[in-house]
């Protein structure tokens, strides 16, 4: 066992279906009169926000609605922030996947504190890497409720933010303060979520999961949480994407697998895949867990070749090794097949399809996006790899 290793805390957790059925009675006994419900506009049509909306009613809580469609940019944060300061909302309700939950955090964060000054500033000067502030400590009080099992923004101390273009970004609005104080994971929530969004989101869980497994700065408590649960999405992604998406055992499992995946990042980071996956999605608009997709067996693929052809860290195949014994497959390779059979059955688009360029992705490849990855790969490789998306 590890001599010595620490963990970020987590708020508290509410897990089954029907648990989001509960959540206005306890806002109101929490005592808060106006929330700022910011949630995916799919969310927003549906019978379930209806339901939600009618039970806070009924308890005598007033809720404000705030769309989220697409990811969050710095445009779209500072104008929801200035809006719900100006609505006087003491509580921030995230509902949707996970670039409706970022955007809660990130509402929740900016209200607060434009609050208490009278300089408009814009989430920008906050974000790692571009901007010139520290983030500020204090949040309005932050529930999330994701609907989609994917990013893990529920379980994780940042949100990221995108600015897309020539000079575009995807970096994050990060403190320990940031985790939300409540997280409620209803699977019957994803039942309705289509195909195409249940593909990209899982893999990004499953990629996640994998690259905080095998970090270099994963431990023995992260590697209990995440063993588990990528074996849970080995057994529940196919089926999922074979058409049985209202299965809710395997909604289950993912929602579960996806809360993990946050728990394991915020503590032992990630590798290659989201370090190229941040300035791949700062170019073009195009959804996250479309390029985890994309990239994660043919990184994963060219890692374990060069684990085996250069001798590099022999607990990086040890612990493919370990998933593959629950993936009932044949060692490391086996383990990057299963995750191709998921990728097929996904039906991504390639980037080619969102107008990514040969030049961008050399560029691209060309800097080094190991950040805690086991197994480093070289410039040749890397560019390579991103050249076969197109």
């Amino acid at each position: 066992m590890d001599a010595r290793f620490s963990i970020a805390a987590t708020g508290s957790l509410s897990f089954g279906a029907g648990v989001f059925d509960d959540l206005a009675s306890h806002l109101a006994k929490l005592g808060y009169h106006t929330v700022a419900l910011v949630a995916s506009k799919t969310f927003l049509q549906g019978s379930r926000c209806s339901a939600f909306l009618q039970q806070c009613k009924d308890c005598e809580v007033s809720v404000l609605t705030y769309p989220v469609s697409g990811e969050p940019s710095v445009g779209s944060i500072d104008e929801l922030s200035h809006s719900c300061l100006s609505d006087g909302c003491d509580v921030v309700v995230g509902v949707g996947g996970g670039s409706a939950l970022d955007s809660a955090k990130a509402v929740a964060v900016m209200a607060k504190y434009l609050a208490r000054t009278t300089e408009r500033i814009s989430v920008k000067r906050f974000l790692e890497g571009v901007g010139d502030l520290t983030p500020p400590p204090g949040r309005l009080p932050l529930f999330a409720v994701p609907t989609t099992a994917g990013t893990g923004s529920e379980a994780t101390k940042n949100a990221v933010i995108a600015q897309v273009g020539p000079n575009g970004f995807k970096k994050s609005l990060r403190h320990d303060s940031y985790i939300p104080d409540l997280v409620v994971v209803d699977p019957s929530l994803a039942i309705t979520v289509p195909q195409t969004v249940t593909a990209a989101s899982a893999l990004d869980a499953l990629t996640q999961l994998l690259e905080a497994y095998v970090s270099v700065k994963s431990n023995t408590f992260i590697d209990s949480l995440a063993l588990e649960a990528i074996a849970l999405v080995g057994n529940a992604l196919p089926k999922l994407l074979e058409g049985n998406l209202d299965d809710l055992d395997a909604r289950s499992d993912m929602a579960y697998a996806a809360y993990i995946s946050g728990v394991a990042i915020a503590n032992a980071g990630l590798g290659y895949v989201h370090g190229f996956a941040g300035p791949i999605g700062g170019l073009h608009s195009i959804p996250h867990g479309v390029i985890c997709g994309n990239l994660i067996v043919p990184i994963h693929k060219a890692m374990v070749l060069a684990a085996k052809e250069h001798g590099q860290d022999s607990s990086f195949l040890q612990k493919l090794t370990k998933i593959a014994a629950l993936w009932h497959v044949d060692g490391p390779e086996g383990v990057i097949e299963h995750m191709a059979q998921m990728v097929r059955l996904a039906k991504l688009p390639p980037l080619r399809d969102y107008g990514f360029t040969k030049e961008e992705l050399v560029a691209i490849g060309s800097k080094d996006a190991s950040r805690n990855s086991p197994v480093k790969l070289t410039q040749e490789q890397t560019i390579s790899l991103l050249e076969a998306l197109l």
